[in-house]
């Protein structure tokens, strides 16, 4: 049997029952109302206090595994007021345990103080062998002390570098051992009952790849090569130190060949998905979780018709979950078992929906399902290879911070006070995970160790303390990831039949457009497909709306302190300072705004002052309809200046027009669709962050014999290919780069 179900049987817990996952942490939200509490700054609210809740428990747990108390921990010279937030930690300790009493429940954090040996079940045996691999807490070598008084109990332990904490906890028993042995001793006599030298070593090659993904097509073929050298698929496993990997691996293994031993998370499914995309919206209400929302065919106007805050009872909840077909109890059978154990736990308490669904988030996130494929090669994780051993081994992921995995840092303990009172370190667990890959290497006939070097990642330095410096790289064979043909069906240039331009309405883009890419032109106004919404927000579109509002209720400003104090206050209404990201973008604006602030107030005592802002205007141009959105016009006693801001790079003004490289014919329209409504116009762009530098658009007559060139041809065109176009450069920004194969995609 496993450790822990034996330590499970040789403990009993007379007249108490150990209390639930869930039902724990609520116990200990109400320990919590006390009013020193909030000292910790930890937040009570239930949602919030969940997370926290976790390293409560795994601190109190640990304290009493390793039976240190909190007087030793006070002896420690840690900081100014780890005193007192040891006594409030103490008192919350008490205050959950006169909860858990009153329910006649006990807790994992009590069973040390409270437990009885099972001297019944200890004694059914003439001998007890543990094969030992990992780490033995005190309470835990209690325990065997204790039950070998009863029995012969024998420990089998594989001693190394990377386990001298054990060591030192066995010598303190009165059981000296050597690093490097493979040992057997008797721990009631503290008598070796066998020594030698541990002459296992490891055969092992290191190869490294470039992209992550590329380990799974070299994995499969280390794997291959290990069966085609006589091994039976089962005698082979792979080894996944990040656990999440596996999509990864479920994703390519089209043959099952891999038995998934840690099972599917039910969290990846669409039950799962859809409601964690409702309590996404609940907390945030934004277009992004609307979207999300929406995307799993839950509709916003009839989720709205629920209050989310409203207290309710756990069956009205579930009525809920029913109703909108999310509760999956009548086709997962350990789904069901989940719903009835939840119905039976808070059948008296009372929550908001919102609290309900993040508990029944949290329930849902622990169920795993079996993997019945039938694949016959395993794959674990680094703590399920505990014990076990195979003849051939491949493990992906060999980086430094995945392996050993970083340990999270303690909230209540640094490594000075663990030291101090004998804790386990964060190198002491380190070095346990070392040694759980240094006894699986040992034992393996042959193995394979990859790590990719992506995004800077670097190998772990793990692999020069296992002597493994050499390394291999292999041409990976990606054919076993992308073995089917592929999908995608080469498209022909599309033949726009029955064109007519003068049904159109055209504009400045939709004219740089046509004459730039038709296939682009084809996508966009023909087919209508729409660019998805970025989320990031638009430099550009910004600062043209910050312009807008800033001249809504002035046509001018007199000084440059007047301008920047309203040009301030508008930014802090149209951005306010969410996070440190929006906070900078405005500082980073104000500086360089200062420049455009300087011109417009010169420009302004020159007697001029913004007569339209964001003007839509519409007319004919040779004979087609044209329409345009413009930013601004000045005007003085004689003239019209028509100006278009830009956030971005404009391009110099030539001093000759090359027509094979004119497309944008933005301010000619504005030209001839304004010269009718006024004179002596004069035409500039506004460089926003280039110091509000207004650089005027030369060769305009050129510009416009140009434009009705191009207008005649238009007219003229019945049908035309939407070819792509043969600038490569234009592609990169392009929306239907990946439509047109362009660009880099995947």
């Amino acid at each position: 049997m496993r450790m822990d179900e034996f330590e499970q049987r040789i403990v009993l817990m007379k007249g108490k029952m150990l209390v639930d996952p869930l039902q724990r942490i609520l116990l200990l939200k109400e320990a919590a109302g006390f009013e020193a509490f909030e000292m910790l700054r930890v937040d009570r609210e239930l949602i919030r206090f969940f997370t926290k809740s976790e390293a409560l428990f795994k601190f109190f747990e640990e304290l009493a595994a390793e039976q240190v108390d909190f007087d030793m921990l006070a002896q420690a010279d840690a900081y100014a007021e780890f005193d007192r937030h040891l006594q409030i930690l103490e008192q919350l300790q008490e205050r959950y345990k006169v909860l858990l009493e009153a329910g006649g429940w006990t807790d994992r954090m009590f069973i040390p103080q409270t437990y009885t040996l099972n001297e019944g079940f200890v004694k059914g045996y003439e001998k007890i062998e543990i094969f030992l691999e990992g780490y033995l807490s005190h309470f835990e070598l209690e325990l065997l002390e204790k039950a070998a008084a009863h029995t012969t109990l024998i420990i089998h332990y594989t001693t190394s570098a990377f386990n001298r904490k054990m060591l030192e906890r066995f010598e303190a028993c009165g059981i000296g051992l050597q690093a490097n042995r493979a040992v057997s001793f008797d721990l009631g006599s503290q008598k070796i009952v066998n020594d030698h030298p541990n002459t296992e070593s490891i055969d092992a090659v290191v190869y490294s790849v470039e992209e992550r993904d590329e380990q799974v097509a070299l994995a499969f073929m280390k794997i291959e090569e290990m069966v085609q050298s006589g091994m039976a698929p089962e005698e082979i496993v792979l080894v996944l130190p990040d656990e999440d990997f596996k999509k990864h691996f479920m994703l390519f293994d089209t043959h099952n060949n891999l038995n998934f031993a840690m099972g599917y998370d039910y969290a990846n499914g669409r039950i799962y998905r859809s409601l964690d995309a409702l309590y996404r919206y609940w907390q945030k209400h934004d277009k992004e979780s609307i979207a999300l929302m929406e995307r799993y065919g839950l509709m916003k106007e009839e989720i709205n018709v629920l209050n989310a805050d409203a207290q309710v009872r756990v069956e009205r909840f579930f009525r809920f979950v029913q109703e909108i077909n999310l509760l999956d109890a009548e086709k997962q059978e350990r789904v069901e078992e989940k719903y009835r154990h939840f119905l039976t736990l808070f059948h008296k308490a009372t929550l908001s929906y919102k609290e309900w669904l993040f508990l029944w988030l949290k329930t849902l996130s622990k169920i795993t399902l079996d993997d019945v494929r039938g694949g016959k090669v395993t794959i674990m994780g680094v703590l399920e290879t505990r014990g076990v051993s195979f003849r051939g081994v491949v493990i992906v992921d060999f980086n430094e911070g995945i392996v050993p995995a970083t340990s999270s840092k303690d909230l209540f303990l640094n490594s000075a006070v663990r030291t101090f009172a004998g804790l386990p370190t964060r190198l002491d667990r380190e070095s346990l995970q070392k040694q759980y890959y240094n006894r699986l290497l040992q034992q393996a006939e042959s193995a394979a160790i990859i790590y990719s070097t992506s995004q800077s990642s670097l190998p772990s330095k793990f692999l020069y303390e296992l002597g493994l410096e050499d390394v291999q790289r292999p041409k990976v064979p990606l054919s076993l990831l992308y073995d089917h043909p592929s999908q995608l069906r080469e498209e022909e240039d599309p033949m726009v039949e029955n064109f007519d331009a003068y049904a159109q309405t055209w504009s400045a883009s939709r004219l740089k457009t046509y004459l730039e890419c038709k296939r682009k032109y084809y996508y966009r106004y023909i087919k209508k497909i729409k660019a998805k919404e970025e989320d990031e927000l638009n430099e550009g579109a910004f600062l043209h709306a910050l312009l807008e509002e800033l001249y809504r209720e002035q046509s001018s400003y007199a000084s440059e302190a007047d301008l920047t104090r309203r040009l301030h206050a508008l930014m802090d209404t149209l951005l306010p300072d969410e996070d440190a990201k929006s906070r900078y973008r405005k500082l980073l604006w104000r500086e360089k705004l200062k420049g455009f602030v300087e011109k417009e107030i010169a420009h302004f005592k020159a007697e001029w002052y913004v007569a339209e802002r964001e003007l839509e205007v519409s007319g004919e141009i040779g004979g087609l309809k044209f329409k345009g959105r413009i930013d601004r016009i000045d005007q003085n006693a004689t003239d019209t200046l028509v100006l278009d801001y830009k956030s971005g790079r404009v391009e110099k003004e030539p001093k000759r027009l090359n027509p094979e490289k004119i497309s944008d014919f933005q301010m000619s329209i504005y030209h001839q669709l304004l010269q009718k409504r006024y004179q002596n116009i004069s035409l500039a762009f506004v460089k926003i962050l280039e110091k509000g530098e207004k650089q005027q658009v030369t060769l305009l007559e050129e510009r416009n014999e140009l434009l009705g060139e191009h207008i005649v041809k238009l007219k003229q065109t019945k049908s035309f290919v939407a070819e792509k176009c043969d600038d490569l450069q234009k592609c990169t920004y392009c929306e239907f780069a990946l439509m047109c194969g362009r660009g880099e995609y995947l």
